[in-house]
């Protein structure tokens, strides 16, 4: 009887043990799992964060390339937004190698290009109406 008591008691200490070790396993597995999570969140709002910041450097950047458009000289455009003058050839840079690769064009230099493709009636044609397709920085900025 004694033994017999002996193993019980034996039994029970060994499954008091067991929960024990369930329960901090589950404890650390509660803390592993939260932890995953605010990685995940952080993660997610970074990629919102990434996507906000790029559409304002976007903007910045159309407004850098409006105002060279607009005849400003680069020193004067760098002054006036009060950057360095090698950020404005920079993103003017940016811009000109975007341009010949870039084959997305605006809706308007669009129809400009497919005007170039037609072939003029030679007897009706008027050399001062034909558009010509020449690049312009419009619409370059809104990819920048």
């Amino acid at each position: 009887m004694a033994r017999t008591k002996s193993r019980i008691d034996a039994r029970e200490r060994a499954r008091l043990a067991r929960l024990r070790v369930d329960a901090e396993r589950e404890q650390r597995d509660r803390k592993i799992e939260d932890a995953a999570a605010e990685y995940f969140t952080a993660l997610d709002e970074h990629g919102e964060l990434a996507a906000k910041l790029k559409a304002i450097e976007s903007r910045m950047h159309t407004a850098v390339l409006d105002l060279l458009d607009l005849g400003e000289s680069q020193a004067r455009v760098a002054a006036l937004l009060e950057i360095e003058a090698r950020e404005v050839r920079r993103i003017r840079a940016e811009a000109d190698q975007l341009k010949p690769e870039s084959g997305v064009a605006s809706s308007e230099s669009s129809a400009v290009s497919s005007v170039d493709t037609e072939q003029p009636d030679p007897q009706t044609h008027d050399e001062s109406a034909v558009v010509h397709n020449e690049p312009t920085m419009a619409g370059v900025g809104s990819g920048v």
